[in-house]
């Protein structure tokens, strides 16, 4: 046992309580963490899906800054408060798909955005590859539209995850559903 998990274990339980309402209070992330790892409210993806889409489409009016780490950060928060994969996946197709609307609708961007945008979607059809059937149906129309979105995005994007969509696609065929 590590020495502040000792700390801990000697503590009072309304000490422990006071400490957790404090952390909950000190800032919006715990309060998040708190109530993601609890279930409060019954809106656990929420937050997460907010800082997602603040990240990744910021206002260029007000020339917020794109912040891929936030997002990303968003998307491991929720996990380590949940230990939710199946929310954790919702994340990271949220993540592509904010990320592939910006560019869609303002254009190129960098080298840095487009590899952020093709390894999160990599990574979501390394985790797809391993769900039902169910799972990867109710996802593919969504990465489908995430392609053909993309057909004019420069960088060699769109060539990307055309390719490594289609080999999904060709892979998988036979265990997804038909609609």
């Amino acid at each position: 046992m590590n020495i502040h998990l000792k700390i801990l274990v000697d503590k009072e339980k309304s000490e422990l309580l006071k400490l957790i309402a404090d952390l909950y209070s000190h800032s919006a992330e715990n309060k998040s963490f708190i109530h993601s790892r609890y279930s409060v409210g019954g809106q656990t993806l929420e937050p997460y899906r907010s800082i997602i889409s603040e990240s990744l489409y910021p206002d260029v009016y007000k020339k917020q800054p794109i912040r891929l780490s936030i997002g990303k950060k968003a998307i491991s928060d929720y996990f380590k408060a949940t230990k939710d994969k199946a929310g954790r996946l919702e994340l990271m197709v949220r993540y592509l798909e904010t990320g592939n609307k910006f560019t869609v609708e303002f254009g190129d961007i960098d080298e840095q955005f487009y590899s952020s945008l093709e390894s999160m979607f990599e990574r979501i059809l390394a985790v797809l590859r391993k769900q039902s059937a169910d799972v990867q149906e109710k996802y593919f129309s969504r990465l489908e539209d995430v392609v053909s979105s993309a057909r004019n995005i420069g960088w060699g994007y769109y060539d990307y995850i055309s390719d490594i969509f289609s080999e999904y696609e060709s892979q998988t065929k036979g265990r997804r559903r038909k609609q």
